[in-house]
């Protein structure tokens, strides 16, 4: 057992790497095993549970992080708190829905005991440079291209509007994980390349991340997409008129110019353009200040009536006892009644205090916000202005996706990746 633990520590950054490279298969086997197999979990459940158990092996028989007392205080009070949200659960409604709010229950806090196992390794040492970073996106990238072009994908949403996702199965989460992991291509991208070859794969690249970003269909997609070019954009013109380089600073305004131009004739042929499109016949909008002024409008236009869930959900938890307020709700409301409902409101924070309570929200909250303090602390000890943009830009989309959008803090496949930009220490290797 010492030389396992000898080879696993040796290992270990190798092991999560590879875990990471992992993920895009994961999701497509996840997204196969949906679409033609009948199976009680996924096999992107099954594999990244097995991987949880394994760091959870590493933080008891190996890890000798200072943190390790403090860690372990922690996932303590976490168990004691999801084994009595079950018992909870099975008492206020009984033990044939168990297992569903214990999946449930093991999605949603899979992002905090990540956070927590993943500290001890990652902190002190680099996971993933920016070329791989670059790697796992045009892994993902190609699992939605080659179904395009092969017409084997499937669609972004099964009626109404239209999209391809590829070979994935939820568009929000691949866009939440394609918008995570964009910035730090893009720092990648517009890094000095030690060969001119490189800008070719480079441009390359970044069109197959256009089209797929434009095919997906998502509004929020599109949104992240227009923030980071928008943010790279104003900031290497204010590093060219700092540097007085007037004619570089006119080529890249020329480029962004062209660039805009180009998105605008090609705006309307993209599946983003169609949705937005059809959700406004749908909604019989004439005016688009209807979108603003018209409450119900707005909440189906903007937040695919989020709100309206949001509100259903709220009037439920107003009504429950107050055990069940400081424990959670849970993922079946009105449980054997007429009124029952399953649905998620999908905007993370407010799911996460419906559905598990007071406490169950300040504890999934409390390694969230150490790690993000911890990382901004790392990030004010760097002098390279490129990877504070990059970390900051993919923090706040993260934080705005989770609100707006749902299913990136609580998705495993999608935290994992947040849970790998908070602990990654910056690495100064470029292509």
């Amino acid at each position: 057992m010492t030389k396992i633990n000898q080879w696993i520590e040796k290992y270990i950054l190798q092991i999560v790497t590879v875990f990471l490279f992992c993920q895009p298969l994961l999701d497509v086997l996840t997204s196969f095993s949906l679409h033609y197999m009948t199976l009680p979990v996924t096999i992107g459940t099954i594999f990244r549970l097995l991987f949880l158990g394994f760091l959870l092996y590493y933080f008891v028989f190996i890890n000798k992080d200072s943190t390790k007392k403090k860690s372990f205080w922690y996932l303590s009070i976490l168990f004691l708190y999801l084994a009595s949200f079950l018992i909870i659960v099975i008492l206020k409604k009984d033990a044939s829905v168990f297992l569903y709010e214990a999946q449930g229950a093991l999605r949603t806090f899979y992002f905090p005991i990540l956070l927590i196992l993943l500290m001890p390794i990652l902190k002190q040492k680099t996971v993933l440079t920016g070329k791989q970073y670059v790697a796992i996106m045009m892994i993902y990238v190609l699992f939605i291209i080659l179904p395009i072009l092969t017409n084997t994908g499937f669609d972004s949403y099964t009626q109404g509007k239209v999209g391809n996702i590829g070979w994935f199965h939820s568009t929000n989460e691949i866009s939440a994980i394609l918008s995570i992991l964009l910035p730090f291509c893009m720092n990648q991208f517009t890094t000095s390349p030690s060969q001119k070859r490189i800008w070719i794969y480079r441009l390359i690249c970044f069109l197959l991340i256009l089209i797929v970003f434009f095919s997906l269909g998502t509004k929020m997609a599109i949104v992240s997409l227009g923030v980071v070019l928008c943010t790279y954009g104003i900031y290497f013109m204010i590093q060219l008129y700092q540097k007085g380089k007037k004619k570089a600073l006119g080529a890249v305004i020329a480029t962004i110019l062209i660039g805009m131009s180009l998105i605008f004739v090609l705006l309307p042929k993209t599946s983003f353009y169609q949705n937005i499109k059809i959700h406004l016949e749908f909604l019989e909008v004439e005016n688009p200040i209807q979108i603003i002024t018209d409450p119900e409008i707005l909440d189906h236009f903007i937040f695919s009536s989020r709100l309206s869930f949001l509100e259903t959900t709220s009037k439920n938890y107003n009504k429950a006892s107050n055990i069940e307020k400081l424990l959670g709700i849970g993922y079946i409301e009105n449980y054997a009644t007429d009124e029952m409902n399953m649905k998620m409101i999908e905007m993370d924070p407010f799911d996460l205090f419906y559905r598990h309570g007071v406490i169950g929200f300040l504890l999934f909250l409390l390694p969230f916000l150490y790690a993000i303090g911890q990382a901004i602390k790392r990030e004010k000890q760097d002098k390279e202005i490129r990877h504070k943009i990059a970390f900051y830009l993919s923090l706040v989309l993260t934080i705005f996706m989770s609100i707006f959008t749902g299913h990136v803090l609580v998705a495993p496949a999608v935290s994992i990746f947040v849970a790998v930009v908070l602990w990654n220490v910056n690495e100064r290797e470029v292509a």
